[in-house]
């Protein structure tokens, strides 16, 4: 299925939800990754997808290049920590400060060229994308996005890899379980609400993906405010 049709059916369908679903901490966890797993109709409360095994297999080997419990674990590891980068917050400040930028930018980032021309790319990039998400009324300013960055976008996608992995049998049900919780800490940091949640996820995928944000922001708005969402009313 195309992601097209993908984000198609989750506008105009019922939310995918286990009947026996978790409930709790265990429910808080997995609501990590309900952007992506609504984006990919499955389920938003059980480490079960609801996915066919094929779909899954798909998805994690083909957009992920995750074949064996290695891989799995390299890019877990790496999408758990990579709001960690410390150059991405001098990114940010140039932003704020664009007579400065040049400055600080060189006087900052690696001096390697292969990775400045990465930290370059992503000043552009959100050079961007900030206005598109003001023109779009996901945001009203560039500030909300300072403290939460992509960070829902980065554990979102974290948190449903994790569980595709899990069905794929490449991690254990105490590991995505221990996984689950980290991602949910890990989000704290940066997020106060789901709300900020679905903002940062947005926004992710915007510096990576580009424009048309549409389909992502009435997952959003579904999300938040649909009377069978287990997000609604709820607290982060």
């Amino acid at each position: 299925m195309s992601n097209f049709f993908k984000v198609f059916n989750a506008l105009f369908k019922e939310l995918s939800m286990n009947k026996n679903g978790l409930n709790g901490y265990d429910l808080d966890c997995i609501l990590v990754s309900s952007m992506y797993a609504e984006q990919q109709s499955a389920y938003l409360n059980s480490y079960e997808t609801g996915l066919s095994v094929s779909t899954i297999k798909k998805l994690v080997e083909e957009y992920w290049d995750v074949y064996d419990r290695d891989d799995a674990l390299k890019i877990l590891t790496d999408l758990l920590h990579r709001n960690e980068d410390e150059y991405v917050d001098f990114v940010y400040k140039a932003l704020e400060d664009e007579s400065n930028y040049e400055a600080l930018l060189k006087a900052n980032l690696p001096t390697d060229e292969g990775a400045f021309e990465y930290y370059i790319d992503l000043y552009r990039s959100l050079g961007n994308t900030v206005p598109e998400l003001i023109e779009e009324n996901v945001i009203s300013h560039f500030s909300e996005l300072k403290k939460i960055k992509d960070s829902g976008w980065n554990l979102g996608r974290a948190a449903f890899l994790a569980r595709c992995c899990f069905e794929l049998g490449h991690l254990s049900e105490e590991e995505l379980k221990d996984y689950l919780s980290k991602t949910h800490t890990a989000l704290k940091k940066y997020c106060g609400t789901w709300r900020e949640y679905t903002i940062s996820y947005i926004f992710g995928r915007s510096i990576w993906g580009g424009a048309n944000n549409d389909g992502m922001i009435s997952i959003a708005d579904t999300l938040l405010n649909d009377d069978k969402s287990p997000l609604k009313n709820k607290a982060l």
